[in-house]
């Protein structure tokens, strides 16, 4: 309860995460019927890369910032939904997911995100109080997801970007993403994992996994040359819509043409599961 995603704000670990559900939101509503989206932790929606907290280790330098001016067709959804938030030729704010959601929704569909920390609830309940296709809950996002799941557009995006506060959250994720795939079996689930235990990860994929294999896509970058900081994160996409692992290869691969080389950046995409 006490992480401020305000320090880390457009980073590398964003555009990955970010890419990707923008290219799984693009393919799920290619169905004209409705669409609900469901985040787990929303955070406040919008972030000023100006402000103290930002700039004291300005992490977007190392992500968005490498990426603006890119004319690469499949980062452009990304950067159109950054350019919308912004003056023109300026970066000053960078969209979270519930910002890109909402850029993304179509009047038939919904979204609900959950945020436990009182200062940010606040202010993402302050900033859509307008717009009646957001739905902005004041509570713990794993305890919410059971009350969330099914969704009644029967459709449905479920965003799970926990904080990792915790050392054993990627396993507390993975059961609460097993308990949803009870109730609402056939949504598409964006899990986004930081890349620094990888015995955790193996730990939560067991878990996840324990009952049988279903489709699922996983997107990894990882920025050896990093100094500092996390290096390396991944989604993994559980029912992925068709056609997605193609999208979001190209979207990958053109993230590491746009990245420093002296970051060393490394992408993956490929189908993931356990044998």
């Amino acid at each position: 309860m006490n992480y401020r995603h305000i320090f880390h704000a457009g980073n590398h670990a964003d555009v990955l995460k970010h890419g990707a559900l923008l290219a799984t939101l693009s393919r799920m509503q290619r169905k004209d019927t409705p669409l609900a989206v469901i985040e787990t932790h929303a955070g406040v929606g919008l972030y000023d890369l100006h402000a103290p907290e930002a700039m004291r280790n300005p992490e977007w330098k190392f992500g968005i910032g490498p990426l603006i001016g890119s004319t690469a067709p499949a980062l452009q959804p990304l950067l159109a939904a950054v350019a919308a938030c912004n003056a023109k030729d300026s970066l000053r704010f960078y969209p979270g997911s519930p910002e890109l959601a909402r850029l993304c929704l179509r009047p038939q569909d919904r979204y609900a995100g959950c945020e436990l920390h009182p200062i940010d609830a606040a202010a993402l309940r302050a900033r859509y109080a307008a717009d009646r296709r957001l739905q902005i809950h004041a509570r713990d996002g794993w305890e919410a997801l059971k009350a969330l799941t099914p969704p009644p557009e029967k459709r449905g995006l479920v965003l799970v970007d926990p904080p990792y506060e915790k050392p054993d959250e990627a396993l507390i994720a993975a059961r609460a993403i097993g308990g949803a795939l009870k109730r609402f079996g056939h949504g598409v689930y964006l899990w986004w994992r930081p890349l620094k235990d990888p015995d955790a990860i193996a730990l939560a994929d067991a878990e996840l996994f324990k009952e049988g294999i279903r489709p699922a896509l996983a997107a990894q970058l990882t920025l050896a040359g990093l100094t500092q900081g996390l290096r390396g994160s991944s989604v993994l996409i559980l029912n992925p819509p068709y056609g997605l692992s193609e999208d979001l290869g190209a979207f990958a691969q053109s993230l590491k043409a746009a990245l420093p080389s002296a970051l060393r950046p490394e992408v993956q995409v490929a189908p993931h599961g356990l044998a």
